[in-house]
């Protein structure tokens, strides 16, 4: 599922995903209370943004070691708004940074097909986006 990508970065990223599988889980009907269910659900929104904030600071950065790459650098802030929007909007804050997970895939595809990216970056963004996206699209499905 994730070939060239080193074992650390894999693990690393697969316990990202907890906090929002957590979120998720307990949209079920487990015994929990309301109030904790929806601390949960927030938690995994909030912690989504912060990804996504951070996904996008990476691409931010690589965009800013060359030039002719600046484009992107202004691009790559876009998944951050959009993330801010996710906390104004709380009735779409799941399809909101799923929209900002998609739109900083799209800018690290260009920025690897310029070679800015190592050989196993879409290797493990595009499982890993594609995960969240879903995961983030049932959160935003919970009421």
């Amino acid at each position: 599922m994730f070939p060239g990508v080193p074992k650390r970065v894999v693990l690393a990223s697969l316990l990202g995903l907890i906090p929002i599988l957590i979120g998720l889980i307990s949209t079920f009907n487990i015994s929990l209370s309301e109030s904790t269910k929806e601390g949960f659900i927030e938690i995994a929104l909030i912690y989504s943004g912060f990804i996504l904030s951070f996904v996008s600071g990476c691409a931010f950065y690589v965009a800013s070691l060359e030039r002719e790459r600046q484009l992107f650098l202004w691009f790559s802030i876009l998944p951050v708004l959009l993330a801010l929007l996710s906390i104004i909007i709380p009735i779409m804050q799941g399809f909101v940074l799923a929209l900002g997970f998609l739109v900083i895939l799209e800018i690290e595809r260009k920025l690897y097909k310029l070679g800015s990216l190592p050989k196993w970056w879409l290797n493990l963004r595009f499982p890993m986006t594609s995960i969240v996206v879903l995961l983030l699209i049932f959160l935003g499905f919970r009421t």
